[in-house]
């Protein structure tokens, strides 16, 4: 039985040994060019581009809308929004993470929106996005997830509590 469990030792060190190691600095940056190049697509008005980040299976979760599910609602959302006169999406990553696996990673930032309305006056609106990035078979790194904000209040902000204020029960 010993020789059992020194083998299945010797065999888990070999095998951990032989892990991938995954340069994370080396993929933070890649994750980041990524996320400035798709800006880029988006700023060129091009929707196939724009699209081409989308995983198969992608979720876009955009204020005051139903989720998105799949590349196909997501085609649709960016062709209807690429459709408004005036166009024109912005947005800087601040950070990107990465899993150690190097299998994900997720890059945060602020964003800028702007259409005319079919009346004329301007829609402007800017907040904040969390961008969730899958590693393809191929290296490349697509959207599985972008969800994002707006900053653009809609309501009153809730009326500051008293600074003696309890919460009950503690």
């Amino acid at each position: 039985m010993r020789n059992v469990l020194v083998a299945l030792a010797v065999l888990g060190f070999a095998v951990s040994g032989c892990a991938k190691k995954v340069d994370l600095e080396a993929e933070r940056a890649a994750l980041l060019k990524t996320d400035a190049d798709w800006a880029a697509a988006v700023a060129s008005n091009n929707a196939e581009a724009f699209a081409s980040f989308f995983a198969e299976d992608a979720i876009v979760q955009a204020p005051h809308l139903p989720q998105m599910n799949g590349i196909e609602a997501v085609r649709q959302w960016i062709d209807t929004s690429m459709s408004f006169p005036g166009f024109a999406v912005t947005w800087t990553a601040t950070s990107a993470e990465v899993a150690a696996s190097g299998e994900m990673g997720y890059t945060y930032g602020n964003f800028t929106f702007h259409i005319t309305m079919p009346d004329g006056s301007p829609l402007d609106d800017y907040g904040k996005y969390a961008t969730i990035w899958k590693k393809q078979a191929d290296g490349s790194w697509k959207v599985a997830v972008d969800s994002f904000n707006s900053d653009v209040m809609m309501m009153p902000p809730p009326s500051a509590a008293p600074a003696d204020t309890t919460v009950q029960g503690q």
